[in-house]
């Protein structure tokens, strides 16, 4: 092509480059919205889940836990608690001759309670007869 023939088509060629500008600035805007969006939608579920740490860390630093871990020490006969120390956020517990329904009653509270488990130990002394340690924090 010589140049007298590019003079020529000068405005075509113009218009095409402009064209091909607004195409790869459409997609651009495009990839550039989904981008936008995948991290509105991230950004909203790492807040999500700073609001549910946040809940625990106050269900877990209340005052009230230390009161509500002393129904260990009643959820059971009193005979049947072995051990019950409660000291500063660690609650270390030992129970003897438990029945089916007692160990059941006593899990059960501890499994819905906010506590973390550290240790927890259930060993059948005899026919449907169990002992059982826990120690967990808050």
């Amino acid at each position: 092509m010589n140049l007298m023939t590019l003079q020529r088509y000068k405005n075509e060629i113009i218009l095409l480059l402009a064209l091909l500008f607004a195409l790869f600035a459409f997609f651009y805007k495009l990839s550039a919205g989904s981008y936008v969006e995948k991290n509105k939608v991230t950004i909203q579920q790492e807040i999500a889940e700073i609001t549910a740490i946040n809940n625990y860390k106050g269900q877990w630093d209340g005052k009230g836990m230390a009161n509500k871990v002393k129904v260990f020490k009643t959820i059971v006969d009193a005979s049947k608690v072995q051990a019950f120390r409660k000291k500063s956020k660690k609650l270390v517990a030992s129970y003897v001759n438990l029945t089916a329904n007692e160990l059941n009653k006593v899990t059960n509270k501890l499994v819905n309670m906010p506590l973390q488990i550290t240790t927890l130990k259930v060993t059948e002394s005899s026919k449907n007869i169990f002992s059982m340690e826990f120690t967990c924090k808050w």
